[in-house]
């Protein structure tokens, strides 16, 4: 396929350039590149998709049933208990509702974790998404269910290797709900099969003193005590650090998932992302679960993390950087050739329109898609070189019948409750 003539995001900078796209990647970007299926798109802003970083997609299914609560209370008293009854088919809907939410909004490939996870894999082969998945595993101290849920895992973990859109990844819950024994075997068994990790980490204050009267150490010093912590690892949160902390995680290599606006609606604080790309660590974006969040909506997320990260200081986090964080960041944290326009990176494109009223004047285009974009400017969204939204409109997927079976899936869920 030859993209032609478009004004792509590349280097930083918007250069009017065609994109040559071979077998979902991008070939070549220049000017008077050759192709025979040709797209013109002279009237768009071409950008990388955005990368959510975490979340638990399925989740979609609780959006506003457990609002304006604690951490700690909302998963004891809400959450845990609607889990309980989840089953495959019901987050087979909410996967739907999440990934139509995050194509309509402009994201090209989430990092997941949660359960059922042959319905997200499902999922995401009816919608051509791209994904990283994590089985979330917790032991809670008991060999058993380490055992069953090692299991689990495993298992996705094979069904994943059919599909080229989806990169498995191991998804120890957190240091909390993980035995010390349990994590040594996660760890054993991603060096082994040459897979990354998706974990929570220092998230609450309260997980931090607990960890810190249990072991001695705070969550990081307790990871890396582990030799757990490396290039590999993608930490969900990492709200309470201290200065050592940051130490550790910049000389581990590992990257940062920072979910403001679920930190911020939880009270859980605000995570020191600009000493933490001070010191070197790759932070990329995540909005979470749309339970604690509510939104799957990446523009919303990056402006709201813009913005909070100003606070003190105007010059932090400035347009360029946000943008950066939820695509290229993204790519990096989970290992893939995504974020990016560049030969070699795969084809997840945006095309913007830029006479949607929230991109008019375009003094500064990249400041208009961080802080002013309505994601309705959105006009197509193209991933591993296929367009899944032409013109708003979802090829892949029948919404309206999507928004009907997650929500009567929801509504029993809830009711069971209550």
């Amino acid at each position: 396929m030859l993209i032609k003539g478009g004004l792509v995001y590349a280097d930083d900078k918007f250069v009017r350039r065609d994109i040559g796209v071979t077998n979902g990647i991008i070939s070549s970007l220049g000017k008077e590149v050759s192709g025979e299926d040709v797209f013109d798109a002279r009237n768009f802003i071409l950008i990388p998709g955005f990368v959510n970083t975490h979340t638990h997609l399925a989740m979609t299914l609780f959006r506003g049933a457990g609002d304006d609560v604690p951490l700690h209370k909302w998963l004891e008293e809400r959450i845990w208990p609607l889990e309980a009854n989840l089953t495959t088919k019901d987050c087979y809907w909410g996967n739907m509702l999440g990934i139509v939410e995050m194509i309509r909004t402009g994201t090209t490939c989430f990092n997941d974790m949660y359960f059922h996870m042959d319905s997200a894999v499902q999922a995401i082969k009816e919608s051509g998404m791209r994904a990283c998945i994590t089985q979330g595993i917790l032991d809670l101290g008991n060999k058993s269910k380490a055992n069953a849920e090692m299991r689990e895992s495993i298992r996705i973990q094979r069904i994943c290797k059919e599909e080229p859109n989806i990169t498995f990844m191991m998804g120890p819950h957190a240091p909390y709900t993980c035995s010390k024994e349990f994590l040594l075997e996660i760890k054993r068994y991603a060096q082994e099969h040459a897979l990354r990790i998706h974990i929570h980490l220092a998230e609450t204050q309260k997980e931090v003193q607990d960890i810190k009267k249990e072991r001695g150490m705070t969550p990081v010093e307790y990871l890396e005590s582990l030799s757990f912590l490396d290039e590999n690892v993608v930490l969900a949160h990492c709200v309470h650090l201290t200065n050592s902390d940051i130490s550790i995680m910049a000389k581990c290599g590992v990257s940062v998932a920072h979910c403001p606006n679920s930190n911020l609606k939880l009270s859980s604080g605000i995570a020191p992302i600009n000493d933490m790309m001070s010191a070197g660590i790759n932070v990329s974006l995540g909005t979470d679960g749309a339970s604690s969040n509510n939104s799957l909506n990446m523009q919303q997320e990056m402006k709201s993390m813009a913005l909070i990260h100003k606070l003190n200081d105007p010059t932090h986090i400035d347009a360029k950087t946000a943008f950066s964080i939820a695509t290229k960041h993204g790519g990096q944290a989970l290992g893939l050739n995504i974020g990016e326009l560049s030969p070699g990176y795969a084809a997840d494109i945006l095309f913007i329109n830029p006479l949607h009223h929230s991109m008019i004047p375009s003094n500064n285009i990249i400041s208009n898609i961080v802080y002013s974009m309505n994601t309705e400017a959105i006009s197509h969204v193209m991933i591993n070189g296929k367009f899944v939204m032409l013109d708003r409109k979802i090829i892949n997927l029948n919404e309206e019948k999507i928004y009907k079976k997650a929500s009567e899936h929801a509504q029993k869920l809830v009711e069971k409750l209550e």
